[in-house]
Parts: structure tokens; C-alpha cells; sequence
């Protein structure tokens, strides 16, 4: 090896534990860490056990009343609550409660026992993510079938009192039948659901990014203390305000382009979205400047990604369902705000719900959103605190210095 080549790989290898550069060292063995370990626990199954469902029962029946019980008792499927009138599924999958609706029509019981045509029972399927049903749906074919075997076998007469036509025949070989419905994704179109994923994701990653170096460029320039620390926490914070306006603004179009132009479709109202996507930029950036509080160069800010935006996009439904993972996992990636960015797609872009549908969801939010601002301000203040007093401190060894020269 030259030296020209020895001198450039011993130069960058230093600058590598320089602590001025972005410590790649450290973030290669975080990252095959969480990996390889961290993910081994939070996700412990690929599908998704006890998956919850609705079921609108307008029968309200004996038989419809045996029908639920099966389907809760089968595996991998949970029977969440059970509704007697006619309700929009789009409701009540919002926020993720349930993967799907199961609908039972009026006259079921009637039907079956009477064996005189086949009994369609619906399943509004919630397909944000594909990936989350496919076990559902094998479970409610079995179901399907089981009940349906059981009806036409205990019917008085048996095979002998087959109908006579090829409607009856069928009515009775196979009383129950499962339609499914999509509801967000009609067409089995997949492309342009990926499309906004990335987009999602790669927008938060740089703006995140940006922010994460924010406060280190703040210290390498001298503008932290003589700025930033003599004023205030909320001149601090609103630093992130103009990354998240461009943020919004490049995604907003990229939205409308798919949706003008490509197949996306878009049922809420976009207004409202861009409202709380703007507000989760602020979260990203706050978030970030949380993490790279104590860097005192931007490279060091830089290495803090790993913690902020890629966790969102594994945990908040982009790649894999959020029934993958352990409910108290769900509960801590509350804190990641591009999690936050993908249920507010799934129920406005999505599912369509309105403001008053999503009043409660937003509440929350803007507590977290102030949550961040409280912890950023503590820090501020703590910091500031720890300044007036060295400044307090370099006053009276000053004035001690002074007296003991005047002194002699």
C-alpha cells in the first residue's frame, strides 16, 4: 500500500472517532443490533393473532347468535363488538380498531333453515395494508363453509330432499356463501399505495434529518448561546417551523399529482390531512432537536436517524401490519411521528373519516405535540439555568482574580 493510500485510510478512520464526523462506527452496531435483536422482540409472529372484527348482525338471531360465537372461537379471529343496525364500515375500522366487518343480512335464519337459496355474508375488508388479512380470510371461508355443512346436513330430509332445481340444489349443498368488499384499495391497486408510502417516509427522513443537525450548526456557528439560550424556548422551536412549511408543500403536490394523474384515490378531506401532516413535520423536527440537544456539530446530530424516522415506517403499517407487533410495542410507537403520519393517511386518505371522526384522534395528538414542546422547553430552560451559572462563576473567580492583584 502507498503511503498516499495508507495516509487517506488512517486519516478517515480518525476522523471516523473524531467525534467532529458522523460516528459510523457506533450507528453500524446500533443498527445490526435493533435489527437483529430488538426486532426479533418486538415482532414475535408474521400474522396477525386474534385479529379484531365487527360484525352487523341484522338478523339477530339464534342461528346469526351461533354464527359469531364460532367466528370468535376460531383462531386468529376476535369478535370486538357486535351492532344490530346498519353502520358504515369505513367508521368502524377507523383508527385501526378493526381489520374488517362482517355483515349478516336480515332474513338469515330464515333462509338457511328454510334452504331455499344460498345466504350471501359480507366481509368489508379494511386492506390499508394487505398484508394484515390473509389469514382472516381463510378463517371466515372455514367458518363459512363449517356453518353452512352443519345447516344443510341436520335439515329434515338430508341430501334426500335436494331441491329440484339447480338454485335449490345448490341453496342446499351450500346455504352460506362469503363476498368480500374492499374498502380502500376497490381496484387491488398497489403501486401507487407504495408510492405514497416512500414518498411518506423519505420526505419525513430528510426533513428529519435536517432538523437532527439543526442544534449542532447552531453550536459550530456560536449563534447557541449568544442567540439562541438568551432568548426564548419557543423562538428555539419554531427554528423547525420553515422545514416543516416546505415539507407540507412538496408532499401536498406530490398528493395531488397522484391523485390527478395516477390512481390514487384520496376520500377525505386533503385540507385536514395537510393541517395534521404539517403539525407532524413540527412533531419530526421537535423530536429531532430532543435527540441532538448535546451535539456540538451537525455530523453528530446526523447519527441520531437511526432513532427518528426509519422505526416509524417499520411500526406504523407501511411495510407490515400494526397486528404484527405487540400491543405495548403499538402503545410506544405513539411517540414516532411518522407513525402518526400513516394513521392519519389510513383514516382521512383512506377510510374518509371527517373531523368529528377524528376529533379524538387529533385531541391526542396535540397533546403529544405539546408533550415534545414541554420536554423542549425543560431542556432549554435547564440548559440556560447551567449557563447563568457558569456565567455567574467565571464573574466571581474574575472578581477573586482581580482582588488578589489589587491586593498585592
Amino acid at each position: 500500500m502507498s503511503k498516499g493510500l495508507r495516509e487517506s485510510f488512517f486519516d478517515e478512520w480518525a476522523a471516523m472517532f473524531s467525534g467532529r464526523f458522523v460516528p459510523y462506527h457506533k450507528l453500524a452496531v446500533l443498527v445490526a443490533t435493533i435489527v437483529s435483536f430488538v426486532f426479533s422482540i418486538f415482532f414475535s409472529h408474521d400474522i396477525v393473532f386474534e385479529a379484531p372484527v365487527s360484525v352487523i348482525d341484522l338478523d339477530a338471531s339464534r342461528y346469526s347468535t351461533a354464527f359469531i360465537e364460532k367466528l370468535n372461537a376460531s383462531p386468529y379471529v376476535s369478535v370486538r363488538d357486535v351492532r344490530h343496525s346498519p353502520a358504515n364500515p369505513r367508521e368502524l375500522t377507523r383508527g385501526d380498531a378493526v381489520q374488517g366487518v362482517v355483515y349478516l343480512p336480515h332474513g338469515l335464519e330464515e333462509s338457511v333453515l328454510r334452504g331455499d337459496k344460498t345466504v350471501n355474508v359480507g366481509f368489508f375488508a379494511d386492506d390499508s395494508n394487505t398484508a394484515q388479512n390473509g389469514e382472516l380470510y381463510n378463517v371466515l371461508n372455514e367458518v363459512i363453509a363449517t356453518v353452512g355443512a352443519e345447516a344443510a346436513v341436520s335439515r329434515a330430509g338430508g341430501v334426500s330432499s335436494l331441491g329440484k332445481n339447480e338454485n335449490e340444489t345448490a341453496a342446499a349443498m351450500s346455504p352460506l356463501r362469503a363476498v368480500f368488499r374492499y374498502l380502500t384499495n376497490p381496484t387491488g391497486q398497489a403501486a401507487t399505495g407504495t408510492v405514497v408510502n416512500f414518498l411518506f417516509f423519505f420526505s419525513m427522513m430528510y426533513q428529519g434529518m435536517t432538523c437532527l443537525m439543526l442544534v449542532g450548526r447552531l453550536r459550530v456557528s456560536h449563534v447557541w448561546e449568544t442567540d439562541v439560550l438568551s432568548g426564548s424556548a419557543a423562538a428555539l422551536m419554531v427554528r423547525v417551523v420553515p422545514y416543516s412549511l416546505i415539507l407540507t408543500a412538496v408532499v401536498g403536490t406530490a398528493l395531488a399529482v397522484l391523485v390527478n394523474l395516477g390512481q390514487l384515490r384520496f376520500l377525505g378531506n386533503p385540507f385536514l390531512f395537510l393541517a395534521l401532516f404539517f403539525l407532524t413535520g413540527v412533531a419530526n423536527g421537535l423530536v429531532a432537536m430532543l435527540l441532538s440537544w448535546r451535539c456540538t456539530n451537525p455530523g453528530g446530530g446526523a447519527s441520531f436517524m437511526i432513532w427518528l424516522v426509519p422505526p416509524g415506517f417499520i411500526l406504523g403499517g407501511a411495510t407490515m401490519a400494526v397486528g404484527f407487533a405487540h400491543p405495548w410495542v403499538r402503545a410506544i410507537s405513539e411517540g414516532i411521528p411518522l407513525v402518526h403520519v400513516f394513521a392519519f393517511w389510513r383514516d382521512i386518505g383512506l377510510r374518509g373519516i371527517d373531523f368529528a371522526g377524528m376529533s379524538g384522534a387529533i385531541g391526542g395528538f396535540l397533546f403529544y405535540l405539546l408533550f415534545l414542546a414541554g420536554l423542549v422547553s425543560l431542556r432549554f430552560w435547564h440548559e440556560g439555568r447551567e449557563r447563568r451559572k457558569a456565567v455567574k462563576l467565571a464573574w466571581r473567580q474574575l472578581a477573586e482574580v482581580q482582588a488578589e492583584g489589587a491586593g498585592r
